[in-house]
């Protein structure tokens, strides 16, 4: 499944773009739900952009998690840059990030991003989807934690390509073109 964003701008005046293209993908538990390719990347916390169709609000998404009987790493606050350590990030938590390299890091000649692929995974349906990111220089990684059950029984993600730190600027008679692709072997 891809979909494309193609920007024009037939204006006199350059034009500053944010947003994303998000995508919500269930999975079968909540203990089970991991992304594999991130690890090396820089990210921070951050809110979801607000719309009428999210199903968690940014206040919501932001909201520190309870960290339970066992602990664990809390989420970072918003703004704090550090970078992916682990193979496969687990999303048993409630977690609001946007993958990216740092504002700051952009400035520069030469910087890294964020990969341009990366596969979800449901341990115990077995299924994985690759989402690939085009044009967008951020990724957005959303997990509700302990808020799913306030959409049912099944757990998921909200996940996509974004351009949500810095905008992407399209000067008059420019055309900028984005896309994502969400890819499953059986599909």
């Amino acid at each position: 499944m891809a979909t494309a964003v193609i920007v024009r701008n037939t204006g006199s005046k350059p034009v500053a773009l944010t947003g994303a293209v998000l995508s919500h993908i269930k999975f079968d538990k909540r203990g089970g739900t991991a992304v594999e390719g991130l690890r090396g990347c820089p990210y921070c916390s951050y809110p979801p952009p607000a719309a009428a169709f999210s199903l968690l609000s940014p206040a919501e998404a932001m909201k520190r998690e309870d960290p339970g009987w066992f602990g664990g790493a809390e989420e970072l606050r918003q703004g704090v840059w550090t970078v992916e350590e682990d193979l496969y990030t687990t999303l048993k938590k409630k977690v609001s990030r946007v993958y990216a390299a740092p504002p700051e890091e952009r400035k520069k000649r030469v910087y890294s991003t964020a990969p341009s692929k990366f596969t979800t995974i449901d341990q115990y349906s077995g299924l994985g989807f690759r989402l690939v990111r085009m044009g967008f220089d951020d990724m957005y990684l959303c997990s509700p934690g302990g808020m799913y059950d306030k959409f049912g029984k099944d757990y998921f993600l909200c996940t996509g390509m974004a351009s949500m730190l810095v905008p992407v600027v399209v000067n008059p008679g420019e055309e900028w073109k984005a896309a994502q692709v969400i890819e499953h072997d059986n599909l």
